[in-house]
């Protein structure tokens, strides 16, 4: 079910998710999948939201399960998928963040639950680090 649940974000993400054609460089959908390729997301999830910049991309989902069961799921699902999960935290406004790499590429898992409604808002950000200048 990952499987085709990350070939639905890649679809959404070519497909141009939630700006006009007219405003995105063609070559950022290229590189959000890319970047993204692998990348696993919660069951039931749905894109609102992607943005790339020359090294990274942003996908931004949501879900109608809790804060706890999807922070849950992907404590176990990660490492289960050849993701090393490095640090949590947790912030005072309530938002998890999860830190894995897999060879060297980096993800950020943000989560927070929704205001005003039941479900989970979240960030997955990863980076291409092939090309990474900081020394």
């Amino acid at each position: 079910m990952t499987r085709r649940l990350l070939s639905l974000v890649l679809a959404a993400l070519a497909g141009g998710a939630c700006e006009r054609p007219s405003e995105r460089d063609p070559g950022d959908r290229g590189m959000a999948g890319r970047i993204m390729l692998g990348v696993i997301v919660y069951p039931t999830s749905h894109v609102l939201t992607y943005a790339t910049g020359e090294q990274a991309a942003e996908v931004v989902l949501t879900t109608p399960a809790s804060l706890d069961e999807v922070v849950r799921w992907y404590r176990a699902a990660l490492p289960l998928n050849a993701w090393d999960l490095k640090t949590q935290a947790r912030e005072r406004d309530g938002t998890i963040t999860l830190y894995a790499e897999q060879h060297s590429r980096p993800l950020w898992v943000r989560l927070r639950a929704n205001t005003g409604g039941p479900g989970t808002t979240y960030s997955l950000i990863g980076a291409d680090v092939k090309g990474d200048t900081i020394r």
